[in-house]
């Protein structure tokens, strides 16, 4: 058994991306999982999606997913944690990601800047909770001394051991703008998106930014849904 979690805070992400996105990992393995959304706001998720509630950090956004590396949360220590950002597609068969024998922390490495990022993670409870601790006592202070978001206050926490999902992995994690705006790779297993276009965009609207101009696809749909 695994506990997968994701966050929602504030509105930029409405209940149907937490719903999605469990419902997605139900279809895409046969592991037995926990899914567990950290939010201060549970209306309308599903039944099945057990609520943790957010502390009044007084931060913004992602900075609220360093209460994740809480050793106090109710998971059991050593237990494997397996996070995933609510902008993601599971398109594919996940039993060899999620029961990959952990023995540190697992992230992304950035699609652009080949840095860590946070928008898929792995680690075993209890193993991180000095990011915790540190950013707990002056949260501010810890924001003020970033300049990469929570991307970068985390990497200042990580064992000497970390691994990249896609170097264990190897085309099998995409991100959509790099690898999927003209259709999903045949083996891709997950698909992250980062700033523009969001999910719903990537099948409703075109999209002109700063790195290109995104049509609608067909395809996100066969994935996101409940």
């Amino acid at each position: 058994m695994i506990d997968i979690v994701c966050l929602k805070w504030g509105n930029k992400f409405g209940p149907e991306y937490v719903n999605n996105l469990y419902s997605s990992i139900q279809r895409n393995t046969t592991t037995p999982f926990r899914f567990h959304c950290f939010t201060e706001d549970s209306t309308d998720l599903l039944p099945d999606v057990i609520i943790q509630e957010l502390p009044e950090l007084g931060v913004d956004g992602w900075w609220n997913k360093i209460y994740l590396f809480n050793d106090k949360l109710p998971f059991e220590i050593g237990a494997p944690i397996m996070f995933i950002d609510l902008d993601t597609l599971i398109t594919g068969n996940i039993d060899h990601i999620i029961n990959y024998n952990l023995k540190t922390m697992i992230g992304l490495e950035n699609f652009y800047r080949g840095t860590f990022a946070s928008g898929l993670l792995m680690w075993r409870h209890g193993s991180m909770s000095l990011a915790w601790d540190t950013f707990a006592r002056d949260p501010q202070l810890q924001i003020n001394q970033t300049t990469d978001g929570d991307q970068e206050y985390t990497a200042k926490f990580l064992p000497t051991a970390t691994e990249y999902f896609q170097d264990l992995f190897p085309n099998q994690i995409y991100s959509y703008k790099q690898s999927c705006s003209k259709g999903l790779p045949k083996d891709a297993r997950i698909v992250c998106y980062h700033g523009t276009p969001s999910i719903i965009e990537s099948y409703t609207t075109t999209v002109t930014n700063y790195d290109g101009v995104w049509g609608p696809q067909d395809w996100p749909l066969e994935h996101w849904r409940t």
